[in-house]
Formats: C-alpha cells, sequence, structure tokens
C-alpha cells in the first residue's frame, strides 16, 4: 500500500497488483466500500495487467473528509491525483455500483486518459442516494448481527474473507462499518448524488468502448436502465449476468473476469 495526498490535504490509500510493464487497469469500487472488495478480482486480472485501485476517501485505509465531499465529482479529481502521483498516461477502468457512476463521469471528462469501460452493476438510476444510507445501524454487538446486516446488502452470500473488510472490531466486542458511514449519511441526507440519475448525457458523450455487466439478480441496478445505455450510444454494450446479484464480481467471478478480459483486450 501507498498514500496519494489529494488536492485538499487528505491522503488516499493506493494498492497495486501485478507487473509495472503491463497495461494499467484502475478498479472503482462502489460507495461506502472500499479496495477489499477486489480481493479476488484484482489478483486474477494481474496475471496479465498492472492493476491499481484506491480506497476512496471516508472508505477502508483512507482518511475521511470531515465537510464529507463524497461525490462522484470529487472522487473523480481524487483519481486524477492517483493518475499523475502513478504517472499513468492512459488506462482501462473498471468501476462497481458508485464506482460506476464516477468512471461514467471521468471517462467523459479525461476522454484522453481512458482506454475502455468496464460499469459493474451500475449507471444511471432513479435516485440520488441509496436505501442503504437512510437510517443504517451504526455499530453491531456481534459479529453474527453484522453478519446479517451483511446478508441484507448481498443476499446472494460473501466469501469467508469478506465480513473481515467492511468492519472493525473493538476491544468489548462491538462492531463498526471500516467506512465514514456517519459523514456518508450527512451527506446523503445534504442532497446525495444527482449524477446518479443525471447520468444520461455522460452515458451518451461516451466514447472509449464500454461494458456494462449487470447482476441477473440486481434490485439496485434495473435492466431496463443498461439496456437503454446501450441505446442511446451504440458504443455501450451489455451483459446480463445470471445468477449474480448487485456484487455481480462477487457472485460469478468467472463470467466478470472472462468479459473483463475480453473487452479490455
Amino acid at each position: 500500500m501507498t498514500r496519494v495526498p489529494t488536492g485538499d490535504g487528505l491522503e488516499l490509500a493506493v494498492f497495486e497488483w501485478g507487473s509495472r510493464d503491463a497495461a494499467p487497469v484502475v478498479l472503482l469500487h462502489g460507495g461506502g466500500l472500499s479496495s477489499a472488495e477486489w480481493t479476488e478480482l484484482a489478483p486474477a486480472l494481474a496475471r496479465d495487467h498492472r492493476v491499481i485501485a484506491f480506497d476512496a476517501r471516508g472508505c477502508g485505509a483512507s482518511d475521511a473528509d470531515p465537510q464529507h465531499r463524497y461525490g462522484a465529482v470529487t472522487i473523480a479529481e481524487d483519481l486524477d491525483q492517483v493518475r499523475a502521483a502513478l504517472e499513468l498516461e492512459r488506462f482501462a477502468l473498471v468501476g462497481h455500483s458508485f464506482g460506476a457512476v464516477t468512471a461514467c463521469l471521468y471517462a467523459v471528462d479525461r476522454p484522453d486518459a481512458v482506454t475502455a469501460v468496464v460499469l459493474l452493476d451500475g449507471g444511471p438510476a432513479d435516485h440520488v442516494r441509496p436505501a442503504s444510507l437512510a437510517d443504517p445501524p451504526l455499530s453491531f454487538a456481534t459479529r453474527e448481527d453484522a453478519a446479517a446486516a451483511l446478508r441484507v446488502l448481498l443476499p446472494r452470500g460473501f466469501p469467508d474473507w469478506y465480513l473481515e473488510t467492511r468492519f472493525d472490531t473493538h476491544p468489548d466486542g462491538t462492531l463498526t462499518w471500516r467506512s465514514d458511514m456517519i459523514g456518508r449519511v450527512q451527506w446523503s441526507r445534504n442532497g446525495g448524488e444527482p449524477l446518479i440519475p443525471g447520468l444520461w448525457p455522460y452515458v451518451e458523450a461516451l466514447r472509449a468502448p464500454t461494458l456494462v455487466l449487470h447482476g441477473g439478480e440486481s434490485t439496485l441496478f434495473p435492466l431496463e436502465n443498461a439496456l437503454r445505455m446501450s441505446e442511446v450510444n451504440h458504443i455501450v454494450r451489455v451483459v446480463d449476468v445470471p445468477e449474480a446479484g448487485h456484487f455481480v464480481h462477487l457472485d460469478r467471478l468467472d463470467v466478470v473476469l472472462d468479459e473483463i478480459l475480453r473487452h479490455i483486450g
């Protein structure tokens, strides 16, 4: 792990896999998650690529933002800081959920930098904040309680390692989210992300080849929206992944890896 400063005094945790001589791929995790989301996907991609991921501000090992600037525009600006620090010129960009919103925004605003885009169950939707930020529990008395909360978000289940990546365990045995959940709730109450429903102009403006991998059982990103993306811009290709929910890269790593490799060449 290395640390990269942002333009406003915070530090981001940055992770790399694979050879620095290989073609680079940058991974953007979903809202409130971390680079640990890529525990399985990143090493698999790194067999042929240089893989880079960073914990967004307020997530994982990166600094929390006392001003709660957790929107897609800010994350895109932080990506530019990571790009400069690592001296990346051009790279493929993969984003999951809220990371997909940021990836779409970044690819349009920085067309010189992005060679290809992959959106994992994310894109335009009809809300500015996820339901999970409405009134989330902030602490859990036991690991079983924390696991039960995760099962609401991941009804198809999750790997054994996943619980440790989402929570911090304290000396008294209680657990809290490994992200600035209080700050994210406040960000949500202050308006959330208008770019989620307002992302359509960016979809139309995409010029890098774009792949949307929709979770066939996802309840957070409608298939109709994914298909409409390919209608408004024919550079967008949609694959509906069976037996997968919103966390399509966890549910069907085999399909996701194969499709990404095929797409980014």
